[in-house]
């Protein structure tokens, strides 16, 4: 009975050599080549955690459109809002850390928040790779003109002669705004309740109409209404003067020192992203920022530029997360 196998011929001894370094050479080659492959090399979203129009939406925007020249790849403003901003941050915090998915983040999605909220869906600081912070803007404290008061000394006067009797607006629990005028009536010992808006607008309304005599929120929104005599500015809250009321007085002049409580943005990344993106991301940054063309629009609506290094700037979002964890402690602030 004839043998059912079948002859096969043995590849030379040169043959096999070749194909092993074929084969060594293709899984050398290929992750090398991919390791190799410029950042960026597709467009970057840059997610905004809050509804279109707003300051951060804006500050996004201008930011977003330098970035594109600065990195020669097209960085896209997305608007994810919600749960006050923490839904679009939460995005960030859970994406792939390749330098494709960014964020802008600010003082309530990194700081306020985490003291706000029993629950967090994110570490501020443990899930990201913080870049740079990029603007600052004062709140600005007003009131309705008939109001009996021209200065904050006149309204600490009043308020603590009335405990209780007064409000004060802001556009919403936990804004800037209403973590702000919190820390004064913690440092002047006043009583005050607090009247939380969902938004600006209705606020600046209520208060222009009497129904509310004290307001409190970022300055750009207050201006065409102050600069008609809708309202009266007393003090602004940040460690510098307003860039749009430069004659107005801050807190801390006003007798309170070391008094700041600001709106802040930043640029920030998933955690994990490599040392190289970030520094290339801090750079382009940089470089954006220090452009009088961007800084101008900028200014306009009453931001300083604030360039900080990613290391600095880690160290500001963890001294801003214990101050307002204090402040919201003491105020009894919470938000479900």
């Amino acid at each position: 009975m004839r043998s059912q196998n079948t002859y096969r011929p043995r590849p030379s001894r040169r043959r096999f050599s070749t194909l092993l370094v074929a084969l060594a050479l293709s899984g050398v080659c290929a992750p090398a080549a991919h390791a190799a492959e410029p950042w960026p090399a597709k467009p970057i979203t840059l997610i905004v955690p809050f509804p279109p129009g707003g300051t951060t939406d804006v500050t996004g925007r201008i930011l977003a459109r330098a970035l594109t020249t600065q990195l020669g790849q097209t960085v896209i403003v997305e608007n994810r809002a919600g749960a006050s901003g923490n839904i679009g941050s939460a995005v960030v915090a859970r994406a792939k850390p390749d330098g494709y998915t960014l964020l802008m983040s600010g003082v309530g999605t990194h700081a306020a928040n985490a003291a706000l909220y029993d629950a967090m869906p994110y570490d501020p600081i443990k899930d990201f790779t913080h870049i740079s912070s990029i603007t600052s803007s004062p709140n600005v404290i007003a009131v309705n003109p008939e109001f009996p008061a021209t200065t904050l000394a006149e309204l600490v006067s009043l308020l603590r002669k009335s405990p209780d009797k007064f409000n004060y607006a802001s556009p919403g629990a936990g804004s800037s705004g209403n973590l702000a005028f919190e820390l004064l009536k913690q440092r002047a010992d006043l009583k005050v309740q607090h009247i939380p808006y969902k938004g600006a607008s209705q606020a600046v309304t209520d208060v222009i109409g009497g129904q509310v005599p004290i307001l409190v929120m970022v300055a750009d929104t207050l201006e065409p209404h102050v600069r008609a005599g809708k309202l009266r500015v007393l003090a602004s809250t940040g460690a510098q003067r307003s860039l749009l009321f430069p004659d107005l007085p801050t807190v801390a002049e006003s007798g309170y020192p070391d008094f700041d409580a600001v709106s802040w943005t930043g640029l920030s990344a998933p955690a994990g992203l490599p040392d190289a993106i970030r520094d290339r991301l801090s750079e382009a940054t940089r470089a954006a920022l220090t452009d009088p063309d961007v800084i101008k629009p900028l200014k306009a609506t009453g931001n300083d530029v604030t360039l900080r290094s990613p290391q600095d700037f880690t160290a500001f979002i963890a001294s801003e997360v214990q101050k307002w964890a204090a402040v919201a402690k003491t105020a009894g602030l919470k938000m479900d």
